[in-house]
């Protein structure tokens, strides 16, 4: 059982653990129902979402802690990236695996709603990336149905804990910023905004800007403003 110093305890049905390659697939089916935006992004049932990233999660599955629940079953997760690490994604394989998969399940369709959704998230990244003292958050999911149970933030007090011993300055993140919910969790666990950058179009997902967020690990001897927004390309 995982249960890092300081950090708070998942409900008493759930325990952390770090994930092995035997949880892809549950990774996956919590991804399908959880990332919504995505969802609308492709325009498929969770059970198809989950089949795209499954590959692609798997390959990160030693950068994931889950929360199991105690029946079995996996009822969260989170994918981290230490500060001088690369997140992994599987080879080239695993991408062309996954565009065709995309092709044969959306059909024309597949290409537009790739690059109307992963543009804007590709700009996000490029304005605000980690300093080499940063830890990063990547993914985090929670399964609907066992929401609002402390179960995302006991994977972010987790996160937080490895960070802390690791020696990191802080821990970033990004999300949508329709993502009311999940931004107020991170609000509340001391996440503070550092840069909202405007999408160029809301595309499939109606997401109109993804913002940067940042908890720090220790006082910053020279702080500084980097929040900053960029003008949205499309009128209104």
């Amino acid at each position: 059982m995982m249960n890092p110093a300081g950090a708070a305890s998942p409900p008493s049905a759930v325990y952390l653990r770090r994930a092995s390659a035997q949880d892809a697939p549950s990774i996956a089916a919590v991804f399908g129902r959880a990332f919504d935006e995505y969802r609308r992004g492709f325009g498929v049932e969770p059970e198809a979402l989950a089949q795209f990233w499954q590959a692609s999660l798997a390959a990160r599955v030693p950068q994931t802690i889950v929360a199991v629940l105690a029946a079995g079953g996996v009822a969260g997760f989170i994918v981290t990236v230490p500060p001088g690490a690369q997140e992994q994604y599987g080879g080239r394989g695993t991408l062309r695996a996954r565009l065709a998969l995309m092709r044969r399940t959306l059909g024309w369709s597949w290409l537009w709603r790739l690059l109307a959704l992963f543009i804007p998230i590709g700009l996000t990244y490029s304005r605000r990336v980690t300093r080499p003292d940063e830890y990063y958050i990547s993914l985090v999911g929670v399964d609907p149905a066992l929401q609002a149970r402390g179960i995302g933030h006991a994977l972010l007090r987790a996160v937080e804990s490895e960070a802390r011993r690791c020696g990191a300055a802080a821990i970033l993140l990004h999300t949508a910023s329709t993502n009311h919910r999940a931004r107020a969790a991170y609000s509340r666990a001391g996440y503070q905004l550092v840069s909202t950058v405007r999408a160029p179009w809301r595309g499939p997902a109606g997401i109109s800007a993804y913002v940067a967020l940042r908890k720090p690990l220790r006082p910053d001897p020279t702080p500084r403003l980097d929040a900053y927004s960029v003008p949205s390309a499309h009128a209104g």
